[in-house]
């Protein structure tokens, strides 16, 4: 039977002061062998986070689509902060006024074998063939700082690498969406998503999530809310 892979993706600007724009990204990739899903979250401290949270998302799928599943993790990890610092210097800005967070996850279709990758504060939940794993978030060292992409001091990602057989679905959520879930119902919440949108048409998806964000999702903070869900039907 043929796997078909399906998301909805949904970014909303929080309440901040000084008209701050939105900082988050979201980018999909998907061609016949792969598919890439990458959310970035730009330090709100930073003059242009919100392009390098852009060119973090570029940068990851341009390089992610010519790998294959055997690619060592170390040198990933470099390849994609060097070439994201390469983008951000032929924009002629300084890497510190882009530092942005990113995560990743890769699909290798014909392989079924999936490829996670996280720095910084941008949560990850898999759950594959109904088992679930977390990614744990680094700590912030301090109240407004993580780990990320021009911090010039811990720029290494987290790698880990699963096969699959049946079935996946996963979550990638910038902090201000992370934040507003308790740990013990994040399974609760993917089979919600699941559950809900694979029933609405796929023009209205996206628009129904982002309702959902701006009207449910504000209780416990301000933040940028990006999110990205993907799950696996058979048919």
């Amino acid at each position: 039977m043929e796997q078909i892979i399906s998301y909805i993706q949904a970014t909303v600007p929080g309440d901040k002061p000084d008209n701050l724009p939105n900082q988050d990204y979201i980018q999909v990739f998907e061609n016949d062998t792969i598919y890439i899903g990458s959310v970035s979250d730009g330090l709100g401290s930073s003059l242009h986070s919100k392009d390098g949270a852009r060119l973090a998302c570029e940068c990851v799928i341009e390089i992610l689509k010519n790998e294959n599943s055997k690619v060592d993790f170390n040198a990933l990890s470099d390849k994609i902060t060097k070439h994201w610092q390469h983008l951000v210097e032929q924009n002629k800005g300084l890497i510190k006024d882009y530092r942005t967070t990113n995560s990743f996850v890769s699909v290798f279709k014909k392989e079924k074998l999936i490829l996670a990758g996280q720095l910084g504060d941008v949560m990850i939940s898999l759950r594959i063939d109904g088992l679930f794993r977390h990614f744990e978030i680094t700590q912030k060292e301090f109240s407004n700082e993580t780990d990320c992409l021009g911090s010039g001091k811990n720029e290494r990602y987290k790698i880990a690498k699963y096969e699959f057989g049946h079935s996946f679905d996963f979550l990638i959520a910038t902090d201000g969406i992370s934040d507003e879930i308790e740990p013990l119902k994040l399974e609760a919440f993917q089979n919600y998503l699941k559950d809900k949108f694979q029933n609405v048409s796929t023009d209205n998806r996206n628009i129904e999530l982002q309702s959902e964000i701006e009207n449910i999702m504000k209780d416990k903070n301000n933040d940028d809310k990006s999110l990205l869900y993907t799950w696996t039907n058979r048919k």
